[in-house]
């Protein structure tokens, strides 16, 4: 018994020191996958029943990313991509602080209900932890 609470508190350390020692850009790209799946998965859901609404004749007009999961995702994959060649272009480093807002971020969508999705009407979306999400997306 004794040992095994030593082999946990040193496997704990370990996990601990490894996950601690990846920059923030290693842990934003961690985060990406979990953020496309959670912004995906809420807005096919939740725009389900009002795109189901619109007239045949006008349902090529909704925006790809809207019609499925997985061009959704694409979408913001290729968002991702764009964002991080800013950086690199400007020589932005990643900060930790980005870091928390983007998980902050994760968080407040895998909890949100869809409300905000229904009443954004084309406004931005208020979804709590991510109102600071455009710095991280759309650096100056």
């Amino acid at each position: 018994m004794k040992y095994t609470k030593i082999l946990m508190f040193l496997l704990a350390g370990l996990l601990f020191a490894y996950c601690s020692s990846k920059s923030p850009e290693e842990k934003l790209a961690e985060l990406v996958p979990r953020f496309q799946k959670a912004i995906c998965s809420k807005t096919i859901e939740c725009t389900k029943d009002e795109l189901e609404k619109i007239p045949a004749q006008y349902r090529n007009m909704i925006p790809p990313f809207m019609q499925s999961e997985e061009n959704c995702v694409s979408h913001f994959q290729e968002e991702f991509e764009k964002s991080k060649k800013r950086r690199l272009e400007k020589k932005e480093q990643v900060t930790p602080e980005m870091v928390s807002t983007f998980e902050a971020c994760i968080s407040g969508l895998e909890s949100s209900t869809c409300e905000p999705f229904k009443n954004s009407r084309g406004k931005k979306l208020n979804i709590p932890g991510c109102e600071d999400l455009d710095k991280l997306t759309k650096p100056e």
